[in-house]
């Protein structure tokens, strides 16, 4: 494996900004994508690093970047259970795939960017989230600010969830719809919220057989809430309370528990995953900005 500048195409699309793909070395064996934009007019905003949910793909955020990339510098960072990610075959093991193992990858990525992390934002998405929250409980990773979107506490699976991991990662098509099932049924309001389903649908379809298996064991037991109150950075954090995958009253524990945070309640899943979201992010920083 060798890091560096990897040619693909601009998934944004975007006329407002020089796009960039290059791969980073996150840990010993571990290379992770990392997308960036940079304005044609100057920035105008703080630089954004985004960290999207577990295996989602960047198409459930095109409208939001596309309108991020306009006034600033925008990275994007895909995360090791993605199929981007190169990784050594000895690098493919349970305890590789922690929230604290992706939190730390977080941090070294960081660490390689042509930005003071001081002068960022970081903003991430539900288990992109709960890695940032992870890593700010570390005194060396002080963002500006986090703006978290559908952050989670812990990941309770149904009892059954053991007996489908314990099949070998090639039944992964059998996995996957299961997977599927289980959002479908106790964790998604489909009926009100069919893109959220379609996204998730299309997402989980994509994903890298063995590490999505190798995700899930190491999600399973996980707990946020230990040291949690280490973290110092006001956190601004969205969430819907018709989201049954990322519990209302787990995220309100999180706000509460967090030193500096603010709730920013949403409409809907679909709106936070929106360009209108751009708004309240706006909102919340600027109001930082004039704290300061």
């Amino acid at each position: 494996m060798q890091a560096g500048s990897v040619q693909i195409k601009d998934p944004l699309e975007s006329s407002d900004a020089v796009f960039e793909a290059r791969y980073v070395e996150a840990d010993s064996g571990v290379e992770l994508l990392l997308m960036s934009w940079r304005p044609k007019n100057p920035a105008s905003e703080r630089p954004l690093i985004f960290v999207p949910g577990w295996v989602s793909v960047i198409d459930g955020w095109k409208d939001l970047l596309r309108v991020w990339v306009k006034d600033r510098t925008v990275y994007y960072i895909e995360t090791r259970e993605k199929g981007s990610a190169r990784i050594a075959k000895k690098r493919l093991r349970r305890d590789d795939f922690t929230i604290r193992r992706v939190a730390a990858d977080i941090v070294n990525v960081c660490r390689q960017l042509p930005e003071n992390l001081e002068d960022c934002v970081v903003a991430g998405s539900s288990l992109g989230a709960t890695s940032l929250l992870e890593a700010m409980k570390n005194e060396d990773f002080k963002p500006h600010v986090a703006f978290l979107i559908g952050p989670n506490g812990d990941f309770k699976m149904p009892f059954i969830t053991h007996f489908v991991l314990l099949l070998p990662a090639f039944f992964y098509h059998i996995i996957k719809h299961y997977v599927i099932w289980y959002l479908k049924t106790f964790r998604v309001d489909e009926k009100r919220e069919p893109e959220q389903m379609q996204r998730y649908r299309n997402t989980l379809l994509a994903a890298h057989p063995q590490r999505i298996k190798l995700s899930t064991k190491a999600l399973m037991g996980f707990s946020l809430w230990p040291n949690l109150e280490r973290v110092q950075v006001p956190v601004g954090i969205a969430y819907a309370g018709s989201d049954k995958l990322h519990k209302s009253e787990k995220i309100e524990r999180i706000a509460h528990t967090l030193t500096h945070s603010l709730l920013i309640r949403c409409e809907s899943n679909k709106y936070m995953h929106s360009a209108g979201i751009a708004r309240e992010y706006s909102q919340f920083v600027s109001g930082i900005e004039e704290r300061v």
